[in-house]
């Protein structure tokens, strides 16, 4: 049967590719990091095609009075207009279930000057697709999708259920998943096909974000001593904060993830050339290890900021302000479960290699895994390198291996 359904793939490319650039084409975007979205039209189009399959196909706009009683829920999102969609493919019984997850929603493209060709066309170029969302993650996405079709055309008999969740605001912090959870959708297994190179993830760390400010006086330039400088004392505190960071790289390992770090992702203040800045306002991103707790970590990176600020006159008097804005808890699960065997016999078939790894970045797997208690698993195409990239681009053969994969590793599950 296996080689079978690879065959089936190679028949059904064009479409394939086509199904890719289709959905790239939808702006899908969230606005203010996910406090707004426009996902719904994607959303529309993947309902239709769910119905067409002959899935039970759920609509429903996560519900924040429903979510905020979880730990991950993120405040202050709109979600009118903004629906999940999941499809439901009843198996003929008997058989184990899972849930395919992935966000139909991106970042916002930046600069479209920047780009090479434009963001929504899916242009195709050598080997390579280019848009905004190919490799995060309409192309996985578009490959779970595709081999739920090959699998239905070829009428392979399927004794398990497979959930099909198409989430919004995973950008924004993860809401959509969340309100699947809640919703109930239960399954043996779940996979997340965010870019992983094909490799096999089984954690990944956690991120908090870290709004930092400093208060100064302001003066002319030209009686610098007379002043105190926000920018300077902001300096100062990120100093101390990379001291941390060396620290955390030399005692906190994980098998699968890299160490820890601090990073200094937005920094703003001052008014103009002459004058000294009176504020200064930093927003840092720290990325923690699942077997650390969230307040354990935001209490040391508290406490190297107070030390650093007690041992300067200003800072010690004018403390800075520090409110921590949002949290993406880490997750792990058990490399010994036995889709992870499934999983590396269909992509050595396929590519002739396999991997188990972490993911350095966040994802929704925290989502499903922690708080569904569903044994959760990252794996899908393209580079993240490439994600919240201007001329994001993604491998086509890459993207075809991927639906040869999905494809086996759906039949050897719930088949």
């Amino acid at each position: 049967m296996g080689e079978k359904i690879l065959k089936a793939v190679e028949r059904e490319k064009r479409e394939a590719i086509k199904f890719l650039r289709k959905l790239i084409s939808f702006d899908t975007q969230v606005i203010e990091q996910g406090k707004g979205g426009k996902e719904s039209s994607a959303q529309r189009f993947l309902a239709k095609e769910f119905k067409n399959l002959g899935a039970d196909v759920d609509i429903f706009e996560p519900d924040n009075k429903k979510l905020r009683k979880y730990s991950d829920f993120n405040p202050g999102h709109n979600y009118t207009k903004r629906p999940n969609v999941v499809a439901v493919f009843k198996g003929e019984g008997g058989g184990r279930s899972i849930i395919l997850n992935g966000h139909i929603d991106t970042v916002s493209p930046g600069n479209l000057a920047l780009w090479k060709y434009n963001p929504y066309i899916g242009e195709i170029v050598g080997r390579k697709i280019f848009g905004l969302g190919a490799v995060d993650m309409k192309s996985g996405v578009s490959a779970m999708i595709m081999a739920i079709k090959i699998l239905k055309k070829m009428k392979a008999k399927l004794k398990g259920d497979i959930i099909f969740q198409s989430v919004v605001d995973e950008e924004g912090g993860g809401n959509g998943t969340l309100a699947c959870v809640d919703r109930g959708y239960k399954a043996d297994v779940a996979i997340i096909a965010e870019p992983t190179n094909l490799e096999i993830c089984a954690a990944h760390r956690g991120a908090m974000h870290l709004r930092i400010k400093v208060k100064g006086l302001s003066t002319h330039a030209c009686l610098k001593e007379k002043g105190v400088n926000a920018i300077e004392k902001m300096v100062k505190i990120m100093k101390s904060l990379e001291e941390l960071e060396k620290e955390w790289c030399k005692k906190k390992r994980h098998p699968l993830l890299p160490s820890p770090t601090i990073t200094l992702c937005q920094i703003s203040g001052g008014v103009g050339a002459s004058i000294i800045p009176e504020e200064c306002e930093a927003k840092v991103n720290i990325k923690y290890l699942p077997a650390e707790k969230k307040e354990d970590v935001q209490k040391e990176v508290e406490e190297k900021i107070r030390t650093i600020s007690n041992s300067d006159a200003w800072l010690k008097k004018h403390p800075p302000e520090l409110t921590w804005l949002l949290n993406t808890s880490p997750y792990e699960t058990k490399i010994s479960h036995p889709l992870v065997k499934i999983l590396k016999e269909s992509a050595i078939r396929v590519t002739g290699k396999a991997r188990v790894t972490g993911l350095p970045s966040g994802a929704d797997a925290r989502i499903l895994n922690n708080i569904g208690h569903i044994p959760t698993f990252i794996f899908g195409p393209g580079d993240l390198s490439q994600a919240h990239h201007v001329n994001e681009s993604l491998s086509i053969r890459e993207y075809i291996n991927a639906i040869k994969i999905f494809s086996l590793v759906i039949f050897g599950w719930v088949g």
